[in-house]
């Protein structure tokens, strides 16, 4: 590995897993991988099975574990860990010697239900940091540390202070970062946030996806230009081919993927050939069809993680609720993590019919794609033939686009859907600054009726 990883290593100095980490600057290629993986797999089964509750009944119910040993070639029996199962088990999933190590509470981010809460250690932290600035150095060739970086993310602290969220932080001078608050974006923040962007000249914009695409928007419609840094990271919501591409165009550079989650961190990282590499050696990524059977390169499953750092709440086969299409695994970039084509979104919310027949979200999100009249949309199904659209306009509504909407959305809802239009100025993000884009009460209320 390259010589940034060298700094990390005092910190592991201690830990007890000191050896994982000089295993781990070793891997030069994906047989290397293959052997880490593995290794780490035996370590926290065993941990698992003799410190948490919950696995050391389950682990040896699957035969799994034995008296002496750790069988992986049962790993993929063992049943997929689900949040509603953590939440009814959230005791049973705390290792017995979790106050041995510095820790905190974190929860996912709601998107997909009521949040769960976790716990997650320092030897958690320092892993994650060390997958993080590894797929800048080494994927994209960044050194973090010294590149210029301005961060659109959000924060309800500015929020609630100021009222508005026009201001940005001050610049963290240690990592030459600048912070500007996506939670909140008027035209006059933006105009603003692209002031400064054109002052500061960064090397690496990253930020939320729907606040990247929404400054981008604003930019091109105004006739502001961007200042082009060498990448523009897309994180935390959904990366659509629309919003992409408008970034891009305003940007005048790449726009990398980069997928994540408050319950695991750092999953995949996209490269500048396009395919996301999953960080295999922190976070194991299986990609399932609905029998939780491997799919094959270019089909679409659910994604299940096992991180392999984590000890204080160990998370095996945790399906974190969201779908991707499997990439090949040897990219054209010639390196060697195995990679992702595409994170494609949420498995919460999809729409229910009277019969059973569920309709899948990203059916209705595509119907919004590449329309200039729509500015921020959120489709909401209130009962199984009332379907209410909220929408934040940008100029004038085509009429002609719109009664097309409404055709392809009874199409799959039924011909008598009632389908209302709702103009609103503002649709209101989660408090994680997350935007919904689609949401089934009619699920919801059957999901709360059988949990």
């Amino acid at each position: 590995m390259q010589k940034w990883v060298q700094s990390l290593a005092f910190k592991f100095a201690g830990s007890g897993i000191y050896d994982s980490y000089k295993q781990f600057k070793r891997i030069q290629c994906k047989d290397d991988l293959i052997t880490f993986r593995q290794s780490r797999l035996v370590y926290l089964l065993n941990y698992a099975y003799e410190n948490v509750p919950y696995y050391h009944d389950h682990l040896k119910d699957f035969n799994v574990t034995s008296s002496d040993s750790i069988d992986l070639a049962n790993f993929h029996d063992i049943p997929l860990l689900t949040k509603e199962i953590i939440r009814s088990n959230q005791q049973g999933l705390v290792s017995n010697d979790y106050q041995s190590r510095k820790w905190c509470y974190n929860t996912s981010g709601g998107s997909t239900g009521e949040p769960v809460k976790f716990i997650q250690d320092n030897i958690y932290s320092l892993w994650r940091n060390l997958a993080n600035h590894y797929y800048y150095h080494d994927i994209l060739g960044i050194d973090w540390y010294k590149v210029r970086k301005v961060n659109l993310w959000g924060s309800l602290n500015d929020i609630s202070k100021s009222g508005a969220g026009a201001k940005s932080k001050p610049l963290h001078r240690q990592e030459n970062m600048v912070f500007l608050n996506s939670f909140r974006m008027s035209e006059r923040d933006m105009q603003a946030y692209i002031d400064v962007i054109n002052s500061y000249k960064p090397d690496l914009i990253h930020g939320y996806a729907g606040s990247l695409y929404e400054l981008s928007k604003f930019a091109v419609r105004n006739n502001r230009p961007l200042y082009s840094p060498r990448f523009v990271i897309s994180s935390a919501e959904t990366l659509r081919d629309d919003m992409r591409e408008g970034i891009e165009e305003a940007f005048g550079t790449k726009v990398c993927n980069f997928y994540g989650s408050r319950e695991v961190s750092n999953l995949a990282g996209e490269c500048a050939h396009g395919l996301m590499h999953t960080f295999d050696f922190w976070n194991y990524l299986e990609i399932l069809d609905e029998n939780n059977r491997p799919v094959k390169v270019g089909e679409e499953g659910k994604v299940v993680v096992t991180n392999l750092f984590n000890y204080s709440m160990p998370l095996i086969r945790y399906e974190i609720g969201d779908l991707a299409i499997r990439g090949p695994d040897q990219c054209s970039c010639g390196h060697f993590l195995p990679t992702l084509k595409k994170v494609t979104g949420r498995t919460s919310d999809p729409f229910i019919l009277e019969d059973g027949t569920i309709i899948y979200g990203s059916y209705f999100n595509q119907l919004f794609f590449f329309k200039e009249w729509v500015q921020s949309f959120q489709i909401v199904q209130e009962e199984y033939k009332t379907v209410r659209i909220n929408i934040v306009p940008q100029g004038e509504i085509n009429s002609y686009e719109q009664s097309n909407i409404e055709e392809q959305i009874r199409l799959v809802m039924g011909r008598d859907c009632a389908i209302m239009w709702n103009i609103v100025d503002e649709i209101p993000k989660t408090t994680s600054g997350k935007h919904l884009y689609r949401i089934s009460l009619v699920w919801r209320d059957l999901y709360q009726k059988s949990s």
